[in-house]
Formats: C-alpha cells, structure tokens, sequence
C-alpha cells in the first residue's frame, strides 16, 4: 500500500495536510453513510486510510514509506486527442529533498523535516550539508544530543574544514561532559579559522600569553581574566544561537 496514495497527497506533503486529507477522505468513506456491498468497499477504504494516516503521521514510518516510492514515477495520462507517449516526470534528487527539507524547516514543520533530510542522506549520504541540516532539525527538536553529534561528526568527516560544524561538536560535548574532544574541536576551529567571529574572546587582563597558576591538584588554571573552556563553550553556543 502506498500510503500517499491512498491519502491523495503528494510525498512532500506537510503533516497539515496530511490531516486534512485523511479527515477529508475519512468523512467522505465513513462506513455508517453506506449499506450492502457499498458499505463492504467504506469499510475497507476506512481501513486502508487509518492505516495510512497511521504511517504518515510518524516520522520514522512516513521515512520508510517514502523509500519505498518508485525511483522513476511515470506522468500522469494524458488526456484524449493529447500527445499518447506522455514522457516520465524528472526523478526527484537528493538536492531536491534536501531543498524541500530546508522550507519544511523554515516554515516550523520540524518532523516533515527530519524525513526529508534523512531520506536525502539515503540518497546521497557523501553531502556534508545534509548531516550538518540534520543536526541543527534535531537540536530544534530537542532530539537526542548523541544523535546530534553523530550528525555534526558525519558532517566533519566529510567536509574537516566546516568550522561550524567544529564548534557545534565542542558545544555538545561539553554538555556531554567530554571535555577533552570539546576542547579538540574548539581548537580544531581555532586552527582553520582563527579571526572567525564566533571565536572572539576577552583579552586576558594580565597580558597576552601570561601563564596560567597551578591550582589545587596540580592542574592548571586558566589566567586571570582569560576566560576557561566553559565559558567559552557558554559564549560561543550563545554566538551559534544568536543569544551572545
């Protein structure tokens, strides 16, 4: 069962509309406004649009469908007296689903999103950009953080120099409590863009470069006025966010 089909919406429909058809076509097949063998057919359309609606409205289940659509769906038939051999719709790309991820984006569709841009990742998984668009659908969703990160690290394999994506991961591990790889992307960002202006900080009062004093337990603290890997974690998700 194609599930868009059934529904009559196209694949990229907004979770909107997707309620709207099945509301639409589930009054219009309701069981109770038939009788005999009309109401047999209600019944099983009911079904199939319950099953359908079902699908649809879970990201994860509408995901699979949509891998499930035919690579090369043929144009709609032509009217009689029109040209017979209609020629077959262009296939869609993964830059087309990842295009219409992006507006499902913007516009606040934030599940509609996430399966678009993952089903682009089926297609073309060697695109930095659909990991980095990922990452930033599931922070908007409050989505798992490890899911996040796993993203922003696909997106940094592919494309090292993403300074973005560098300071992202070190935000998220910090959150994390994994330090170390924070403070390795953090510098990692540092390395490739160090005028970037998400990497501003406060000059340390005591001069540039001054060391910093062993503290308890022998570690090192930073210097006076130089702010640590926390608050520079703090301000810099604040410049991502466009809260600092």
């Amino acid at each position: 069962m194609n599930p868009f089909d059934v529904l009559e919406i196209p694949p990229e429909a907004s979770p909107e509309d997707i309620k709207a058809a099945y509301h639409r076509l589930a009054k219009q097949w309701h069981p109770d406004r038939y009788t005999g063998a009309a109401k047999v057919e209600a019944e099983a359309r009911f079904r199939d649009l319950a099953e359908a609606f079902s699908i649809l409205k879970d990201p994860g289940k509408r995901l699979a469908a949509m891998q499930q659509l035919p690579r090369t769906p043929v144009a709609a038939s032509t009217p009689s007296g029109k040209e017979k051999d209609a020629e077959a719709a262009p296939e869609r790309t993964a830059e087309d689903w990842a295009t219409l991820a992006k507006e499902a984006f913007d516009a606040g569709r934030v599940d509609q999103a996430q399966a678009l841009i993952q089903y682009a990742i089926r297609m073309d998984a060697k695109k930095p950009q659909y990991h980095a668009l990922l990452a930033t659908i599931l922070e908007q969703s409050g989505g798992d953080l490890r899911t996040v990160v796993k993203a922003l690290e696909a997106a940094v394999l592919l494309a090292p120099r993403d300074v973005d994506s560098h300071l992202r991961l070190a935000t998220h591990f910090q959150t994390l409590g994994m330090v170390a790889r924070a403070q390795r992307h953090l510098q990692t960002a540092r390395e490739i863009a160090p005028n970037h202006p998400k990497l501003r900080q406060t000059t340390p009062r005591g001069g540039k470069g001054a060391p910093g004093a062993v503290g308890q337990k022998g570690k090192v603290q930073p210097p006076v006025g130089q702010p640590g890997l926390v608050d520079q974690l703090k301000d810099l998700w604040g410049r991502l966010t466009g809260k600092g």
